[in-house]
């Protein structure tokens, strides 16, 4: 293991992962992601430079505002972490510097699809589309693509059908709404991804966490039943994350 290029492509991600936390957090809010000074959520003021160093600076100001002394979102901070994990994750598992980079463009994405699903139950189309798209470019840019895209195609396929026939089996058993409208198109984007055995294990691998993930919250006092909604989207973004990492068949 190359253990400088781990650590620039750590470094990449925490850069990305501050720019997907700003993201995250100005989305629900309509707000222009590339226009725009970033603010303190509390006081409005405007952060200097030194206030926008990853991890660093939340550490030094021990999450706080240096003006106001608000408490700074954790998201912030979970964008930048999980953006340098996944980003030193995908140059040491990747064989190549092309497998890593785009190993780290399929994580980002479903980091930020993650943090969205996770505190908004929000998938946002365009993010899902541009996941899809994305993709498609990677898999023509491939050596001997056609015979990739055919597992690609049918993996995106067959991750859409799955959610989509859970979806309507539960609506006519139960009356009423069981997934998010976009579940089932996250699920084909990560399939487009991962390909058939990709998306079987990605899905399984989601539920398993989904389950223990009650299972916590139960233990933790919560009042989780049948009726109540976990971010689906959160854990299948999470479950493609690992499932790439570990390099199972495209």
């Amino acid at each position: 293991m190359d253990w400088p290029w781990v650590l620039c492509g750590a470094g990449l991600g925490l850069l990305v992962g501050s720019f997907i936390g700003a993201v995250a957090m100005r989305l629900p809010r309509d707000e222009g992601i590339v226009t725009g000074r970033s603010k303190c959520d509390g006081c409005g003021r405007v952060l200097a430079v030194r206030d926008l160093l990853p991890v660093i600076s939340y550490l030094f100001a021990r999450g706080r505002c240096r003006a106001c002394g608000a408490t700074i979102d954790t998201q912030h901070l979970l964008a930048e972490l999980g953006g340098a994990l996944i980003g030193g994750a995908a140059v040491a598992l990747g064989a190549d510097w092309l497998d890593a980079l785009t190993t780290a463009i399929f994580g980002w994405q479903l980091l930020l699809l993650a943090l969205l699903d996770g505190r908004h139950f929000w998938l946002p189309t365009r993010l899902v589309a541009l996941l899809a798209v994305s993709s498609v470019l990677v898999t023509i840019s491939a050596d001997e693509w056609q015979e990739v895209a055919l597992n690609q195609i049918a993996g995106g396929a067959l991750g859409f059908a799955l959610l989509a026939a859970s979806a309507l089996g539960y609506r006519w058993l139960r009356g009423r709404e069981g997934l998010g409208k976009a579940d089932p198109w996250l699920l084909g984007a990560i399939g487009l991804w991962l390909g058939m055995f990709g998306v079987i294990a990605t899905l399984l691998l989601a539920a398993l966490a989904g389950i223990a993930a009650a299972i916590v919250l139960r233990l933790a006092g919560e009042d989780v039943d049948s009726q109540s909604a976990l971010p689906l989207g959160l854990f299948l973004a999470l479950a493609g994350i690992a499932v790439r990492m570990v390099g199972l068949p495209l």
